[in-house]
């Protein structure tokens, strides 16, 4: 039997509860990971001391480090969400990013600091895979556009969450006698009983099992090497292989905007006179305006996403941020709020480009591999952030407008592969194959 919820059906074996807690993990986990990249620069300006005119490289590093943990542990946790459910990768994930958020202000050196990331990485590459894999469990194939859209409007709730969370919190707290550094603790301390409550949350209220044993027909399960392998065939599906590259598209740019806007902020108020913390407080206000209009944004593009064919979706997404990215040439600050709605118009484009990804996967993965070829397409939003993170950051020392348009450029590529794709394999419209889940 099919539930439904609101105005969205659920895949078979899926109950209210499950979607409930899942839409609540889509605001914590994703709001959870951006707030450690938009306290990024507060940690090394208050904790560690470090000249802002290196900060940014230091920033990508940082990254750098955490998606090459990304990119071997990823393929193997989507594996595991194959074989032990999706149930304990999640709980798994949440608590090892919360144990990296206690512990990362009490770090002394780079060094420890870069110790201390390892920890949020392994519990980010978790996350980061089995939140894409239940994506594709829960939803049935007519609602999936809207599904989608939905997980991503709380995902977008969840990053407004934190950073109002992370950037209000330090400059509170100093306000009330705390040195900055013992507010940098308490911030990050608050963070990590936020995620071990909600992976409490995440054990009672997600489905449990492995997908054979939530479906009504049951089949061998494949072995490890059979899994490993369908990754790489399914990339002879043009879509597939459009949906990978899109992924490593969505995710630079969400890693990006997280991690350079607010550092961008705190060295644009340092030049006006402001500490990190005053910083971090005035960048609020564009944070919270243009995730809540990105949100409307994810509404609509969610349901026009429903109604065309998934590639024709995907090249709307791909023009949008292509001319999204490449205004960026013209802000000199985002703290001078004549420049709100270009980081509107970015923030509108990431969104678009994470629903268009994840609807067209979620309709060409196969149902038995999903979560194989999903865990495939984390690996390659993790190479996406590795390489905008590594490049990113030494570019933003040259310039703060370098890493939005190093993704520009990746959207124009990918603009025309969506339109080759869309002429050459547009593939058949969703309608024309109502996959029951």
């Amino acid at each position: 039997m099919n539930h439904k919820l609101g105005p969205i059906f659920l895949a078979e074996g899926i109950s209210r509860m499950n979607v409930i807690t899942f839409f609540y993990s889509c605001f914590i986990c994703i709001g959870l990971l951006a707030g450690m990249n938009f306290v990024q620069g507060y940690i090394l300006t208050v904790v560690l001391d470090i000249p802002m005119s290196g900060q940014g490289t230091i920033t990508g590093n940082l990254a750098f480090v955490q998606e090459i943990i990304a990119i071997t542990l990823i393929g193997p946790f989507g594996i595991l969400c194959d074989r032990i459910g999706r149930k304990p990768v999640f709980v798994f994930g949440t608590v090892l990013i919360s144990l990296g958020f206690a512990i990362y202000p009490y770090a002394s050196t780079l060094t420890e600091l870069f110790i201390f990331r390892t920890f949020f990485a392994i519990g980010a590459a978790s996350l980061s895979c089995v939140l894409a894999v239940v994506t594709g469990d829960y939803p049935a194939e007519r609602s999936r556009g809207k599904f989608v859209s939905a997980h991503s409007v709380l995902n977008a709730f969840g990053v407004l969450g934190f950073a109002v969370i992370l950037g209000i919190l330090p400059k509170t707290l100093e306000g009330s006698g705390f040195a900055p550094i013992e507010a940098a603790k308490l911030t990050m301390l608050l963070a990590a009983v936020i995620g071990l409550i909600s992976a409490w949350v995440f054990y009672k209220g997600l489905k449990g099992g492995t997908p054979n044993e939530n479906s009504s027909i049951k089949t061998e399960k494949p072995g490890t090497k059979e899994l490993v392998k369908v990754g790489l065939r399914s990339m002879k599906n043009p879509r597939i292989a459009l949906s990978f590259a899109a992924t490593f598209l969505a995710r630079a740019d969400v890693s990006v905007n997280g991690l350079f806007i607010s550092q961008w902020a705190i060295i644009s108020g340092n030049a006006m006179g402001l500490t990190p913390s005053e910083s971090m407080l005035k960048v609020v206000p564009v944070i919270v305006i243009t995730n809540l209009i990105s949100v409307f944004w994810a509404f609509i593009f969610g349901w026009i996403i429903d109604r065309i064919n998934r590639v024709a979706a995907m090249t709307i997404a791909m023009g949008m941020g292509m001319i999204a990215y490449s205004l960026i040439i013209t802000v000199d600050s985002p703290l001078d709020m004549s420049n709100l709605p270009i980081f509107i118009l970015i923030s509108c484009s990431a969104i678009g480009t994470v629903v268009a990804t994840a609807s067209l996967i979620g309709q060409e993965a196969p149902i038995r591999e999903r979560g194989t070829v999903i865990g495939f397409s984390s690996f390659f939003g993790a190479i996406g952030i590795l390489i905008a993170t590594a490049v990113g950051g030494r570019l933003f020392d040259l310039s703060p407008a370098g890493p939005f348009l190093l993704i520009a450029s990746v959207n124009a590529v990918l603009f025309i592969a969506s339109v080759y794709i869309l002429i050459k394999a547009p593939g058949e419209n969703f309608k024309e194959n109502q996959e029951t889940l």
